[in-house]
């Protein structure tokens, strides 16, 4: 069996392709530089430089010879792209992508969706692949990309006679990462805190490594048409702050904030960061979804056989990654005293990734 898998340099992509070789699968992974290799090039893998933006005819010609399409290329993030950059990507470079895997002869395609696609709550409750994004509270533009994304895959599936399974993971955590992104961001956040901030809401946290086992499950038994949640642990934020200090050996969290002291802290977050020319770590896009829960359920997928590990074990691997890496300052890695656990994920993350 053979694999075409899109946006292989992302964490999601890097994690997938690792899964599949380990499975014993044939995977050509393409990336939009060659720069972009770093997580996969000691990898038995066919390489290849592309962009989904390409004409359908030039990525048909990569695709040939692929039973399977993983496509995982649309950018995870909440600044530093511009709205219609981040929908053109997702939406003419997901009918690209399933226009190619036709004339290519692949019939069965996965496409890596957002659990966000399904809206948030105001209260502590749980959404499914049946939920629908609420009127009450307009969500950022990047979930709107991938609602239109969502759609699109479905009904280009369908009319062009492709088995479309669409997978939506939550906040995936882990190794390894170039680029900071929301998600690990949730780590580097709370380290950079002098005040040990938290706020109210809360979100599903899964590490990478269980998202790339469930690209599979779901290529090898999901249904055509249908959308699988892929997450692991449902946490209100002051248990996701009080683990990262647990795990890093730093204060646990000593003040609830509201929406608009958070907001007013992104707003100085991403001056200091246009200062320092570097990414954020919080945005005041994100500061607008304080207070919502992002909260979903994985039964659905637990019938494929997903079985994620424990939020604790997604934060420990991605403090095992950060603390090593220039996403943490010097002075920051001083005051911390990393748990057992997290020496432990170290020591798999140097195994799995030498």
């Amino acid at each position: 069996m053979r694999a075409f898998v899109t946006g292989a340099g992302g964490l999601i992509g890097t994690n997938l392709v690792h899964e599949l070789v380990a499975r014993g699968v044939a995977v050509r992974a393409m990336v939009r530089r060659a720069r972009s290799i770093r997580g996969v090039r000691d990898v038995d893998v066919d390489l290849c430089v592309g962009d989904v933006l390409d004409p359908p005819e030039v990525l048909a010609g990569s695709m040939r010879g692929c039973d399977l399409l993983f496509h995982v290329a649309t950018p995870f993030a909440y600044s530093g792209i511009d709205q219609g950059d981040l929908e053109r990507t997702a939406t003419v470079g997901t009918r690209n992508a399933l226009t190619a895997a036709a004339k290519a002869g692949v019939r069965r395609v996965v496409v890596t969706s957002s659990s966000v696609v399904f809206g948030s709550s105001a209260e502590p409750s749980l959404r499914d692949e049946t939920s629908v994004a609420g009127t009450e509270f307009v969500e950022p533009g990047y979930v709107r990309a991938k609602v239109k994304q969502a759609e699109l895959a479905l009904t280009d599936g369908a009319t062009l006679g492709l088995e479309v399974v669409l997978v939506c993971p939550t906040m995936s955590l882990g190794y390894p990462t170039t680029t900071l992104g929301p998600s690990n961001a949730i780590v580097v956040a709370y380290l950079s805190d002098p005040l040990r901030m938290t706020y109210p809401g809360g979100c599903n946290l899964v590490s990478v490594h269980d998202i790339a086992r469930g690209h599979w499950l779901a290529a090898e038994r999901g249904e055509p048409g249908q959308c699988y949640l892929l997450g692991s642990e449902n946490l209100h934020w002051h248990e996701i702050h009080a683990l990262i200090a647990e795990l890093c050996g730093v204060e646990r969290p000593a003040i609830e904030i509201n929406h608009a002291a958070a907001y007013l802290a992104a707003t100085y977050e991403e001056l200091r960061a246009q200062l320092q020319r570097r990414e954020p770590v919080t945005t005041r896009t994100q500061a607008r979804m304080i207070g919502r829960y992002y909260w979903y359920s994985h039964a659905r997928a637990r019938e494929l056989g997903y079985a994620p590990r424990p939020a604790r074990a997604a934060l420990a691997e991605a403090c095992a990654c950060l603390a090593a890496s220039t996403h943490v300052s010097r002075a920051i890695r001083a005051t911390m005293s990393l748990h057992p656990d997290v020496h432990a994920a170290r020591t798999s993350a140097l195994h799995t990734w030498s």
